[in-house]
């Protein structure tokens, strides 16, 4: 799924990943992994809690092609659970 073209994420301006000019160890991500992260940080900053996020997540952590997946994801479920959002 793409973020940028989906209705559901067009209120959504994804926060890109910042490393600096000089980054130690920069990290080649796919550009499915990078757009997802960018609109999972736009919601996180946005201290977000509803069915889109939780659907981010678990596309983030289910998603062969994602498996930068961490156990933040994992964090970010419980919370929207602990919220009776689903």
């Amino acid at each position: 799924m793409s973020y940028s073209s989906s209705p559901d994420w067009a209120d959504v301006e994804p926060i890109p990943q910042e490393d600096g000019p000089n980054p130690l160890a920069a990290i080649s991500y796919t550009d499915t992994y990078s757009e997802a992260m960018s609109y999972l940080r736009a919601v996180m900053s946005a201290n977000e809690y509803s069915e889109r996020v939780l659907a981010l997540t678990k596309d983030r952590l289910e998603k062969r092609d994602m498996e930068g997946a961490n156990f933040e994801d994992w964090g970010r479920v419980k919370a929207i659970q602990s919220e009776d959002i689903v």
